[in-house]
């Protein structure tokens, strides 16, 4: 039954348009509430899930597992700037420090008890837990060892390698700051590591690569001549931690951005990231700052540049490492095309 609407007064019109105008408005403001419960629901229930997995997170952090010789080298950070002293230094495990010669090899035997260094025989007493030695190389200098294994390393200036005096373990690891290259001696069963900061690995079995891992430098970076070799970094993240690997044929390197948290890859010739094994610096199609830096190292100087250079020209040249530093400029002129100013007192290089 339905109102007839010809037959109602304008008071009873009115009336019904107001009780209807209620009606609609009141369903409205019913859609409205519900809605709203809704959505109130649905992010209570989002904040639930979100605030689960935080507790979870922070009730269960993943755990990173650290190598006892990354605890060590925590734990002994070197003080002071080893790189500006004029001599290459063994820490032996109990701390006890031994100057080593220029040209000298320090060598071990398989038992790493006796250590052949500057011409004379150090003996080492074996412990039941592992002993960490370290050798500490300044800008300018350079290091060669012979491992307890037969691994072979050298050290470029700046750098710093712990080491076990004997690898007991069931695999064989050491610790870089710098730059070093290895040539692993051959072992199957047990696998070679190089750990060096911000969570990163190199993992051979046996093989020639050259690592460089400089603090303060924006990027790591591992170069391999012969082998097969696997790069490893564990990024940082608020969930956890997240590792990112590649595996190295010969001819290519790995390039860590640090700030990126990215590995690169990329072939081309590796062999002038060896020169510098053999008492040269070869350099192909480098930017100025980096070659600069290298020289830094190898020379233990300072480089400050006045005036405009073009950071994006690359140079291509050669130093022999044990040429005297009047000759380095010289090269340095003739390659860059500018002029360079000498400070012998504060061994710093100007180029103008």
């Amino acid at each position: 039954m339905y109102p007839n609407f010809k037959i109602l007064s304008k008071e009873a019109k009115a009336d019904l348009k107001s009780r209807i105008a209620e009606s609609i408005a009141f369903e409205k403001q019913r859609a409205r509430r519900k809605k709203l419960r809704t959505i109130s629901w649905s992010v209570a229930a989002v904040f639930c899930v979100f605030l689960g997995l935080v507790v979870t997170f922070k009730q269960e952090p993943q755990k990173i597992t650290i190598s006892t010789i990354e605890q060590f080298a925590n734990s002994t950070k070197t003080t002071g700037a080893f790189e500006k002293s004029n001599q290459v230094k063994l820490v032996l495990s109990n701390q006890e420090t031994v100057a080593v010669a220029d040209s000298t090899t320090i060598a071990y035997n398989t038992l790493g008890n006796k250590i052949s260094v500057n011409n004379k025989q150090i003996d080492q007493k074996n412990a039941l837990e592992t002993q960490f030695n370290t050798v500490l190389v300044p800008y300018g200098k350079r290091a060669h060892l012979s491992l307890a294994d037969g691994t072979l390393v050298w050290l470029n200036s700046g750098s710093k390698l712990i080491y076990p005096t004997a690898f007991n373990t069931q695999s064989r690891e050491v610790f870089l700051e710098g730059e070093g290259v290895f040539d692993v001696a051959h072992n199957a069963a047990k696998p070679f590591f190089v750990r060096a900061a911000n969570n990163y690995s190199v993992r051979v079995l046996g093989t020639l690569f050259n690592v460089s891992c400089y603090t303060g430098d924006a990027k790591v970076s591992t170069a391999l001549l012969r082998g097969k070799v696997r790069v490893a970094y564990a990024k940082k993240g608020f969930f956890g931690n997240d590792t990112i690997q590649t595996v190295l044929n010969p001819g290519m390197i790995a390039a860590l951005d640090l700030k990126k948290q990215t590995i690169q890859t990329s072939k081309q010739d590796v062999e002038p990231l060896f020169s510098w094994t053999k008492g040269y610096y070869e350099f192909s199609q480098q930017k100025l700052p980096l070659v600069l830096d290298k020289l830094t190292r190898y020379y233990n100087v300072t480089f400050v540049i006045n005036g405009e250079v073009n950071q994006k020209e690359t140079y291509s040249g050669a130093f022999k490492l044990n040429d005297d530093l009047e000759k380095v400029i010289k090269t340095l002129e003739a390659t860059i095309g500018l002029e360079l100013d000498y400070d012998a007192k504060t061994r710093k290089i100007t180029i103008n």
